[in-house]
């Protein structure tokens, strides 16, 4: 019985390692995003992934192996344009607008190979306790719940667009993981943490 008992065991396992999950990535689909030292996980070369991989394939009876190959990487970004007004006429306009919003997460996160991600609840998690292992601090753990309504009145002149954007700055954390149980690999990959550090809106007014 026992000998039945662990070979379901081994199986149950086998077929979680089999398991390959993906992530979505939202904040590389901003407009524009720019990472200023280091690489976004997506851009590691197929060489490179596979070492960094290696270094994580120490079996152990339980847990996380893991690698950092950048840490807290400023990035600045673009998120998308809140409204773009433009005046091909030959005389001013004015226009009014009002606008209210309701975000955000100051946290989001992506995964690579077999490493799962928690879309329930009100933050996106790495499956397997990998955040624990990360130590992900409770302040970026949780969500910013904030409504805003505020109300723009402004100018725009001939020949002129009027574009409002959300920008931003955050910072980049990202590496390679493997987990184990009975000194079986269960889940193996990369991750990645991306946290907001500042958010503000910006207008810009260009020539067309």
């Amino acid at each position: 019985m026992k000998k039945y008992l662990m070979f379901c065991l081994l199986c149950l396992l086998i077929s979680l390692n089999t398991l390959q999950l993906k992530a979505d990535s939202d904040y590389l689909a901003y407009e524009s995003i720019t990472l200023h030292e280091g690489q976004f996980l997506s851009d590691y070369s197929e060489k490179d992934y596979k070492a960094y991989l290696k270094e994580v394939t120490k079996r152990r009876f339980a847990g996380w192996n893991v690698k950092y190959v950048y840490e807290d990487c400023r990035v600045t970004y673009k998120s998308k344009s809140v409204f773009s007004y433009y005046n091909d006429g030959t005389t001013p306009i004015e226009y009014n607008y009002k606008y209210e919003s309701s975000y955000t997460t100051a946290r989001n996160i992506t995964s690579t190979g077999s490493i799962g991600i928690n879309m329930s609840g009100p933050v996106k998690k790495f499956k397997g306790n990998l955040d624990a292992s990360l130590k992900i601090t409770s302040s970026t753990e949780t969500v910013k719940k904030e409504t805003e309504t505020w109300t723009i009145k402004m100018q725009v002149d001939p020949q002129t667009m009027a574009n409002l954007y959300v920008v931003g700055e955050g910072k980049i954390t990202n590496g390679v993981a493997a987990r184990y149980l009975f000194w079986l690999e269960l889940e193996k990959g990369g991750f990645e943490v991306f946290v907001v550090t500042t958010q503000y809106y910006r207008l810009e007014k260009v020539k067309i």
